[in-house]
């Protein structure tokens, strides 16, 4: 494959977002990847807050299927344990456990390196019908600032199809993408036979991608509008628009590489279906640097990222700042065994009622890989 046709497989990959039957991919057709570990991630905040600290773990099962040079397959699920602790000593530390929901994909290549199909389907195993005990910790750990493995347990059986193409122009690949998933109804709390529905999403994607010098720059935008969520057969809540302007430069060093890349997450106001009042507008911003060094066979991979959370219904107010610094190793055992422990570090700030809280986080982890 010449670096064109690379150059658009990747760009095909991010608007499918999902893993293609390539050589790129470094998965040979008739394999099967599976990838497996654990995760562990704490963060304890200054006082102020009423919130001491939140902590997970999870165990994460996945595995990647290159069944023919244009068909690939996937699934994921995890078990998670999520657990909050209460600034005052003399209220409970609560928590909530259980497996997600199982995430399989699927994508097909009708157009060699310049179409490709998808279809993903949530299946609903994960942990629903909450009780009042396990509300707080679940809601901890949803967070577009402090990152967490897992921040939904389930969310109810969902169908996504979208359809990605990507063309050589003038020295760029361009792509385009859309998909469209249809929600379906879920029981959230328990003691409670009401369901909850989310909100039906369109999805659009375009990307360009391009070779500059021995490195490469990936430019994306995506744009995302959503019909209404419901409960117990009524509109509640219509969502804001959401858009993700994304961009990165990467390229080699010595014998390793480099590179730089920047997001922004920004959602407009939602509209509560009683009373008609608007939500706060949101937006996260980040931006950070990863390295890739060669130690032999295995490779390092030191990053950092910056985070800044804004929100408000009129004007932005900073809602909160992260700095993470973290450092990858990809170990190869075997031939088809690789060990890619982690280690991550981050310290920053939210803001609640006008104060400023302090917190640090920590994150260790432990994958496991193998080809069969």
């Amino acid at each position: 494959m010449n670096a064109r046709g690379r150059a658009a497989l990747a760009l095909l990959a991010v608007l499918a977002a999902v893993p293609l039957t390539a050589p790129a991919q470094e998965l040979p057709v008739g394999r099967v990847r599976f990838l497996s570990g654990f995760e562990a991630r704490g963060v304890r905040f200054d006082a102020g807050l009423g919130l001491k600290s939140v902590s997970e773990l999870v165990l994460p099962v996945g595995a990647i299927w290159a069944v023919t040079p244009k068909l690939s397959l996937d699934f994921g699920v995890r078990y998670a344990r999520a657990t909050r602790t209460p600034e005052e000593d003399s209220l409970p530390t609560t928590s909530v456990s259980g497996p997600t929901d199982v995430q399989v994909r699927g994508a097909y290549q009708l157009v060699p390196d310049a179409v490709v199909l998808t279809i993903s389907a949530n299946v609903p195993t994960g942990k629903t019908k909450l009780t009042a005990d396990e509300l707080p910790a679940a809601g901890a750990v949803a967070s577009d600032l402090i990152p967490f493995p897992v921040s939904s347990f389930g969310s109810g059986a969902n169908v996504t199809s979208g359809l990605a193409l990507a063309m050589p122009v003038a020295g760029w690949a361009l792509g385009f993408g859309g998909s469209y998933r249809l929600s379906g109804a879920y029981a959230p709390l328990a003691g409670i036979d009401s369901s909850y529905r989310a909100a039906a999403e369109f999805r659009f994607r375009v990307g360009a991608d391009r070779l500059v010098g021995q490195g490469r720059v990936s430019l994306g935008f995506t744009y995302s509008s959503f019909s209404h969520d419901e409960f117990g057969g009524s509109e509640i809540f219509r969502p804001g628009k959401r858009y993700i302007t994304q961009a990165s430069w990467s390229f080699p060093i010595g014998n390793g590489g480099l590179s730089l890349y920047a997001w922004d997450l920004y959602r407009s106001a939602g509209t509560v279906a009683l009373g008609g009042s608007s939500t706060e507008k949101q937006n996260v911003l980040a931006a950070g640097a990863v390295a890739s060094i060669q130690v032999g066979r295995s490779v390092l991979r030191p990053q950092v990222e910056f985070r800044q959370q804004s929100a408000g219904l009129d004007t932005w107010e900073t809602a909160g700042r992260l700095l993470g610094l973290s450092v990858r190793y990809q170990m190869p055992l075997t031939e088809s065994l690789s060990l890619l422990p982690a280690l991550r570090y981050d310290t920053g700030n939210v803001v609640s009622d006008g104060a400023t809280i302090g917190f640090t986080g920590w994150g260790l982890s432990l994958g496991l890989r193998t080809t069969l």
